[in-house]
């Protein structure tokens, strides 16, 4: 059977709720009067067709069926294709082609065209079907459908090779590391750079399982713990926060110290860099003060031709209680006191505010950098905004880190009452959601949080094992990654999802632990246990 000519493409009436027509003018003749002017355009009836198809008056599942007369009619003429389904093919037709088939109607008078109506049309419109789909299986009320990767977390495994050891500057013992963080560009985003307890950076390629101690770049960078480092944007330099009460930042490829930032009172818990700019960065203090750094300025050079530099801009005791006369119970290492800034965090929603914890009590509180000079004047600064927090214990509970989802949209915290928060950061109110379990242990200052680059996953370190939620099933409980033997400190997410992250842990046993998916492996050492016992497995 030959197709239709457009000939035949003539004014359908419309019947449903939104028109006035009867059902059984559905199944009437449809005609096309003879004559001329936009009345007998064939084009705008087909237009016309395909706009109340798009409105909803038309069945999704009906197709137009042309009898084997009315092909016939006007061979010359382009055939209709069903897959003339878009506005510009109609419009591509040509005007000559429009004024013969004008000028065959006039002479030959009023045509009638039937169409059949099917329901079982195996070739439905595109435009239509793919309508349909969408609003059924695709995006509903806006939202993302979300689909729980869960079981595939539990083919992460840390093999032997997967672990490294750090030696002391004068090669006699073993270091433990403080905080690990992996870059965002370079070699797919594989290199973790790791500052330990002797001040010193190291720089693994995790792609290669000979990767240490050869294949490792050491920078000494400090005579103090690295308590946090964090890498520009190219991956060129890196940012380091330590407990000789310094900054700095060095070169990657070179090793060089590009500059020294000193102002602070006590160790450097945290540094937060400016997002889109590597030029601004912020860091909070055991001092309980928070500054802003600039590259750009407020620099000077020392007799040796080292650049040391002042803050920017700065805010004194942003946690601390003037009212308060007896500070909360220290923690087991007795690490931070009760003025302590434990975490800074630049946000993405607004390039002005960064947010900051303390180890006083369970609050998030925001501050505008753009009051430049205000905070110097006060020694207790009013905040832009501030959590609500209803502690879950008597006493005090402090946060000891903090990490921002990818989109910019959920604020974590890590709260010393065994507890990780998230806040909405459009809206610092109360927490929107918490996250625990009967064996995580947040027993310690040091203990840090990071978040997949997907943002459905939130790791933790703990007393002994590394810890992960799934963001959007808080109700269930958190995936524990076995392999350390102490305290898991910090924690990173390789920020290239690629065939599948991997996740690093720093604990004071003195390794840094890597897990990675290999769902072969697992398989075998779930039926091998002497084989189980060497590798670091992941359990529910």
């Amino acid at each position: 059977m030959r197709k239709a000519p457009l000939t035949d493409i003539t004014h359908r009436p419309l019947t449903g709720r939104r028109s006035n027509n009867t059902p059984s003018q559905a199944v009437a003749s449809l005609t096309c009067s003879a004559g001329s002017g936009e009345e007998n355009n064939p084009t705008r009836g087909l237009l016309e067709i395909f706009a109340a198809v798009q409105t909803g008056s038309i069945s999704r599942k009906r197709s137009l069926k042309l009898t084997s007369e009315e092909c016939d009619h006007h061979p010359s003429f382009p055939i209709f294709s069903p897959a003339l389904n878009s506005k510009r093919e109609i419009q591509q037709l040509s005007s000559t082609q429009v004024a013969t088939y004008n000028s065959a109607n006039q002479a030959e008078g009023p045509i009638k065209s039937r169409f059949s109506l099917s329901y079982n049309s195996k070739q439905p419109l595109n435009l239509i079907s793919t309508l349909s789909q969408e609003r059924l299986y695709g995006r509903q009320r806006n939202k993302p459908s979300y689909v729980s990767t869960r079981f595939h977390m539990l083919d992460y495994i840390s093999r032997p090779s997967d672990t490294y050891t750090f030696i002391s500057q004068d090669s006699t013992t073993l270091v433990p590391p403080f905080s690990c963080a992996y870059n965002n560009v370079a070699n797919e985003a594989r290199n973790l750079a790791v500052g330990d307890e002797d001040g010193t950076i190291h720089i693994v390629d995790t792609r290669r399982d000979d990767a240490h101690p050869e294949g490792t770049i050491r920078i000494q960078a400090h005579q103090n713990a690295i308590f946090d480092l964090c890498w520009t944007r190219d991956d060129s330099k890196i940012i380091t926060a330590s407990g000789d009460q310094t900054a700095k930042l060095y070169d990657v490829e070179t090793k060089a110290c590009l500059g020294t930032f000193s102002g602070h009172a006590g160790s450097i818990k945290s540094t937060s860099m400016k997002f889109n700019d590597d030029k601004i960065f912020a860091t909070a203090a055991r001092d309980g003060a928070i500054m802003i750094w600039d590259v750009r300025c407020s620099s000077t050079t020392t007799p040796h031709g080292d650049i040391l530099y002042r803050p920017a801009d700065r805010l004194l005791n942003v946690h601390a209680n003037s009212a308060r006369s007896i500070p909360p119970k220290k923690s087991k290492h007795g690490s931070d006191g009760p003025n302590t800034a434990s975490a800074v965090q630049y946000m993405m929603h607004n390039e002005n505010i960064i947010a900051s914890t303390g180890t006083l009590d369970g609050s998030v509180k925001y501050w505008d950098v753009r009051k430049h000079g205000t905070y110097f004047r006060h020694d207790f600064p009013t905040p832009l905004a501030a959590s609500t927090y209803t502690p879950l214990t008597k006493r005090a509970h402090g946060m000891t880190s903090m990490a921002l989802s990818p989109d910019g949209s959920a604020l974590y915290a890590v709260s010393s009452d065994n507890h990780i928060y998230m806040f909405n950061t459009t809206v610092l109110g109360g927490p929107v959601e918490q996250f625990g379990g009967s064996d995580f242990m947040c027993s310690s200052y040091y203990i840090k949080i990071s978040v997949s680059p997907d943002g459905n996953y939130v790791a933790a370190g703990s007393c002994k094992d590394l810890y992960v939620w799934e963001v959007k099933r808080p109700d269930k409980k958190p995936l524990i990654f076995h392999g350390h033997e102490r305290e898991v400190t910090g924690v990173d997410w390789a920020k290239d999802i690629g065939d599948g992250t991997q996740l690093s842990g720093c604990s004071d046993d003195a390794t840094v632990r890597i897990w990675r998916p290999n769902k072969p492996l697992v398989e075998e050492c779930q039926e091998n246990e002497s084989l189980k016992n060497m590798h670091g497995m992941v359990t529910e």
